[in-house]
């Protein structure tokens, strides 16, 4: 095991100092030898771990995590990365795609499988494919995203499969887009909890029905045709339109509008408001039970009462009706589509009334890149 005061590593910090190590066309580092002249080591970077072809690695290796040599090209790196002095080494550019076999950054684009790019290296003539954001995938995580993006921006899984299919030649199936909506939806949305937004001192709260299989029977339209439907409680930032929570329940009362608040609560980071738009809902009546003391509450919220506006939540609402009528129904109340609906909404969809933005970068937690649930997916796995 090694510790601080490995000579490895001060021997090592020594050669970076000298600065003559140089880094070869195919991405390795070589460093001189310090004890046998015109001689030079070769250090590889693959797969995150380093190998040198010294002696004194390639024959204690086990025993040993590193040796001068490479505590030095982790120096030199860090002297060029970590530090941003140039030049920036070729290795760790953003567009560099290492052979897995050799290591090598000689590699070339060599036709694509599946949306998958595979991949041929100049130095070992090893073919290999872009990995994959599940193991075992056949797809890129490009059309991954893709997938989701469509879903739930309101394209069916049917229409989504034949779209994917016609246009990129794959054999796709819906089942595997759930199965992706299914992994990686609560992945994202553990990682989008753990950010805080900036919000404004006041919150919309609001309840919407959708059918739900086995869910309560209730009597709907002039017909009062029996429906089994769930509730969905949603509490909304009122400046940002940043949807704190988007909670599920089987019946209307006060332990689904708790359990929303709670998790408004939780996601807000302690920015709590200090004021609550409702409905007439008796659930609503007391935000102490809420964990919010002291929060003013303004009931019976309308669209005409300028006093009490409801109507950014109501628009909500009507969103969360047009995708769900197309879906006709959710099967199940552990189904990730209200989390997955919710992080569209914040992070993906651009608001005409935001001039363009999202929730989220309303909010100061914006993903600036352009594939916003692509970029969401990676953060979500690193």
């Amino acid at each position: 095991m090694e510790n601080q005061n490995d000579p490895r590593k001060e021997r090592g910090l020594a050669i970076a100092k000298m600065n003559v190590i140089t880094e070869n066309a195919d991405g390795s580092f070589s460093v001189p030898s310090q004890t046998v002249g015109e001689i030079a080591y070769l250090v590889k970077l693959m797969d995150d771990s380093y190998s040198c072809n010294c002696p004194d690695f390639v024959q204690r290796h086990a025993e040993i995590q590193a040796c001068k040599h490479i505590h030095a090209v982790k120096f030199w790196v860090a002297a060029r990365v970590e530090l941003r002095e140039e030049p920036k080494p070729k290795v760790f550019a953003d567009d560099a795609t290492l052979c897995p076999k050799c290591g090598s950054i000689r590699v070339i684009h060599f036709g694509s499988t599946y949306g998958k790019k595979s991949f041929k290296c100049k130095d070992c003539q090893h073919r290999f494919r872009e990995s994959a954001l599940v193991k075992g995938s056949r797809y890129s995580p490009e059309m991954v995203s893709l997938t989701l993006d469509l879903y739930f921006s309101g394209t069916s899984l049917r229409k989504i499969a034949r779209i994917v299919n016609n246009h990129f030649g794959t054999m796709m199936g819906k089942s595997s887009i759930y199965r992706w909506i299914e992994t990686f939806v609560p992945r994202i949305s553990e990682y989008a909890n753990s950010l805080t937004p900036e919000l404004s001192d006041a919150w919309h709260a609001d309840e919407v029905f959708l059918d739900m299989k086995g869910g309560e029977v209730r009597k709907t339209g002039q017909n009062k045709t029996e429906k089994k439907v769930a509730y969905l409680w949603n509490v909304m930032d009122r400046k940002t339109r940043f949807l704190l929570a988007s909670k599920l329940s089987t019946h209307r009362d006060d332990y689904g509008a708790v359990q929303a608040f709670k998790e408004a609560s939780k996601n807000a980071h302690g920015n709590l408001p200090e004021r609550i738009f409702t409905d007439g809902l008796k659930s609503y009546r007391d935000p102490i039970k809420f964990g919010l003391k002291g929060v003013e509450h303004i009931a019976k919220a309308g669209i005409r009462k300028p006093h009490a506006n409801n109507n950014r939540i109501e628009r909500l609402n009507g969103t969360v009706r047009e995708r769900t009528k197309v879906q006709r129904g959710w099967k199940s109340m552990k189904t990730p589509l209200a989390e997955g609906q919710r992080i569209h909404y914040n992070f993906v969809k651009p608001h005409e009334a935001l001039e363009g933005q999202t929730p989220a970068e309303a909010a100061g937690i914006a993903i600036m890149e352009s594939n916003k649930w692509l970029e969401l997916i990676r953060r979500s796995l690193a």
